[in-house]
């Protein structure tokens, strides 16, 4: 079994690293000739960073993850890790709509339900709302009052992202979705 997690938390950095000197050098190239030059290769390192994070989410986009354990694993390291980078979110979205394909097992349950809290619990982002489309796949009966719980929260950001998972679970085997039951 394959560890992507180091892979994935290393591009984080890197990639976080290079945009924000892209975002430095933009501040000031038109200074001066050299400022601008340092821009462009900014720039250039910036978009040719060859990183086989990079990669493998192609992979997995090309090829799918029912028939490669290597692609599986690396999207649920990815999950699990939720990296914030420049189109990490993005990464994120097209790997969650292969998960949707899966039969999942237990340890994938796992990491996509403490995905789901930890977005609850820090911000929810712009790619919420596709994460909260995964519930229905989940074992969701001691989950349900984990999400439950946090919709009683004195916080009322985590309040109000709980209540908005809690309209993605199931009721009577009927889904919901945006906190409408599917007749």
């Amino acid at each position: 079994m394959t560890d992507y997690k180091e892979m994935i938390l290393k591009c984080e950095v890197e990639v976080n690293k290079l945009h924000k000197n892209l975002r430095e050098t933009f501040k000031h190239r038109e200074k001066s000739p050299r400022q601008r030059e340092q821009w462009k290769r900014a720039a250039k390192d910036f978009r040719g960073y060859p990183s086989p994070v990079y990669d493998l989410v192609e992979q997995c986009l090309k090829f799918g993850l029912l028939h490669d354990q290597k692609l599986r694993e690396f999207t649920f390291d990815y999950i699990d890790i939720d990296p914030y980078f420049f189109r990490s979110g993005y990464m994120l979205d097209s790997l969650l709509q292969r998960v949707k394909k899966l039969h999942l097992t237990g340890l994938e349950i796992t990491l996509i339900q403490r995905l789901i809290l930890r977005r609850i619990e820090t911000g929810a982002l712009r790619n919420f709302r596709r994460i909260c489309r995964l519930i229905h796949m989940l074992d969701i009966d001691g989950f349900y009052s984990e999400v439950s719980n946090r919709a009683k929260s004195t916080d009322s950001e985590v309040r109000r992202r709980a209540k908005f998972a809690l309209a993605y679970f199931p009721i009577d085997g009927r889904l919901r979705g945006d906190g409408f039951i599917i007749k």
